[in-house]
């Protein structure tokens, strides 16, 4: 045999390997035809597998009625939709949900505008770190020779504000037992899942919250003199940021220690309008001076940024 036939029986199996495909593996797609991608991305970068950790799919048909729920697969980003007839449809997907934050899923046949997400219970805890994505697609005969391919772009929906409290003398109650509590109060309660209204910021759209009553509460004790805690809520909206209160046990209940600190009012004179934010994560810095009176800094990676002169609370 020769040198150049030899090479062309080498070509052509390296060809016949790329068109096979062990349909036992679902991270390989080449063997699926119709299939929905799933990407993340932030600040240009993919970063989906460092944010996304699970993945729930709702089906709704031409028309936007529930058609079911569809289990996702293996490989988060890569979703088979092989058992589809030919049709119009739209999915939405929901990312870290937990018991945490519920969707209220709808009946078969019910509208997706009754499609509806928030944080469960009535504990008042933290949200989970969510992640929002639609998408509309036709869907044409499976006898069709080419691969079926759409996307769906995910949003980050969630914010997280990561609250220190300081004294400038020593705190009310020189404990480390769990004795303060902060509050975020006007937050929103949930988000329309079926993308009419919300707004977008390139391929990501963001759900719309009608309400914004909910409160979070978190239970902290000092550390070090200080507090430091963490909340994550639904997203923040330009006119719609929510109000934190730093409160002290006092008998069998609580007294606040701060004025209620408005949060519209900071980003305002920090300039933050959170729409424009693909991630809404803050880190701000409540220093409660010997006077009473309080003030708050922003706290920013390239260090921490004041309020300007008069800017403080109470």
């Amino acid at each position: 045999m020769g040198r150049k036939t030899m090479q062309y029986i080498l070509i052509a199996i390296g060809c016949l390997s790329l068109h096979a495909c062990d349909i036992e593996d679902e991270r390989d797609i080449c063997c699926k035809r119709i299939v929905m991608e799933h990407r993340y991305t932030s600040e240009g970068q993919d970063a989906f597998e460092d944010n996304i950790h699970s993945l729930k799919h709702f089906l709704f048909d031409e028309t936007e009625r529930f058609v079911k729920e569809i289990a996702p697969g293996k490989n988060l980003q890569q979703q088979s939709l092989d058992e589809l007839e030919a049709g119009s449809y739209t999915m939405v997907t929901l990312g870290n949900v937990t018991k945490t934050t519920l969707p209220d899923i709808p009946a078969k046949g019910e509208p997706l505008s009754q499609f509806l997400l928030q944080p469960a219970g009535t504990d008042a805890g933290n949200a989970d770190p969510l992640y929002y994505g639609i998408c509309r697609f036709d869907l044409v005969d499976k006898t069709a020779r080419h691969n079926q391919r759409f996307v769906t772009y995910l949003a980050n929906v969630h914010s997280k504000l990561q609250v220190t409290v300081k004294w400038q003398n020593l705190p009310p109650a020189m404990t480390t037992a769990p004795v303060y509590k902060m509050t975020l109060s006007h937050c929103a309660d949930s988000y329309e899942l079926d993308g009419k209204q919300g707004y977008s910021l390139g391929e990501k759209r963001f759900p719309y919250s009608a309400s914004w009553n909910r409160e979070h509460q978190l239970v902290c004790a000092l550390k070090g003199l200080k507090l430091k805690e963490e909340f994550v809520s639904l997203r923040y909206t330009n006119s719609n940021l929510p109000v934190l209160h730093v409160l002290c046990q006092e008998g069998e209940g609580y007294k606040e220690i701060t004025p209620a600190l408005d949060l519209k009012t900071a980003f305002k004179v920090w300039g933050y309008k959170p729409e424009n934010s693909e991630r809404q994560e803050y880190k701000i810095i409540v220093t409660i001076y010997m006077d009473g009176h309080v003030g708050i800094k922003v706290e920013a990676e390239t260090g921490v940024a004041d309020w300007i002169e008069g800017g403080s609370f109470g």
